[in-house]
């Protein structure tokens, strides 16, 4: 059994995405990609009608579960949000009045059922965000069903993802390596010189990597 090696978590529109995909191309992580399995459309069916939460969300534990298991096999794999942060959204939609007494109980059994033993990755990677620039983010992309959610889902959702790092702590027993990224400035990922620092940041975790610079890190990516 493997470990994974890094774990990148923040919410909806935070830069998750711009960020797993820099630390594949520039430290040579796979990338294992969130299969969710969707046949009933529980997703979209949610953001209309809030009585979806609870099979949404098991739909989503069990489906990031088999996820994680898969990426711990080797020990290579970077994750876009994991099983850890379901958790966030369960207590979300508990305290919103969308999961009654009974499913609560029956999601915190199964979700720690399914933890029980799981070895954390080498390094979580925190994403912050200010809320303004989440909701532009949400905007400028234009999803339909995110747009629709509204504005005050968001802001619960966000108050939710606060106090993420002492969730994790209290989840994990506070055995974790971690790493906070102040991401609100969209010119990030346009600026070497922060980009090369927040690289230099991580590698601190995994000297037995070298930063891969120009083509060479998209060939390594294109090649996993």
């Amino acid at each position: 059994m493997g470990q994974i090696q890094i774990i990148v978590e923040g919410m909806t529109a935070s830069g998750k995405s711009t960020i797993v995909s820099l630390l594949s191309e520039r430290l040579g992580f796979d990338v294992m990609p969130e299969e969710f399995r969707d046949p009933l459309d529980l997703l979209g069916r949610f953001h209309h009608d809030r009585k979806w939460a609870f099979p949404m969300q098991l739909n989503f534990l069990v489906t990031r579960f088999a996820q994680y298991l898969c990426a711990s096999e080797q020990d290579n794999y970077i994750l876009d949000r994991s099983v850890f942060g379901d958790k966030v959204y369960a207590m979300l939609y508990y305290k919103s009045g969308y999961f009654k007494d009974s499913q609560l109980g029956c999601y915190l059994t199964l979700y720690d059922s399914l933890l029980r033993g799981v070895k954390p990755p080498r390094l979580f990677v925190i994403v912050r965000c200010r809320f303004d620039e989440i909701m532009r983010r949400i905007h400028d992309r234009g999803r339909q069903d995110e747009i629709d959610a509204g504005e005050p889902y968001w802001r619960s959702l966000y108050d939710a993802y606060m106090p993420f790092l002492d969730f994790l702590k209290s989840e994990l027993g506070g055995d974790i390596t971690f790493y906070e990224l102040e991401l609100s400035d969209p010119a990030f990922i346009h600026t070497p010189s922060m980009v090369d620092s927040f690289l230099g940041d991580i590698r601190g975790y995994f000297p037995e990597r070298r930063i891969l610079h120009g083509h060479e890190g998209q060939r390594i990516a294109q090649a996993h």
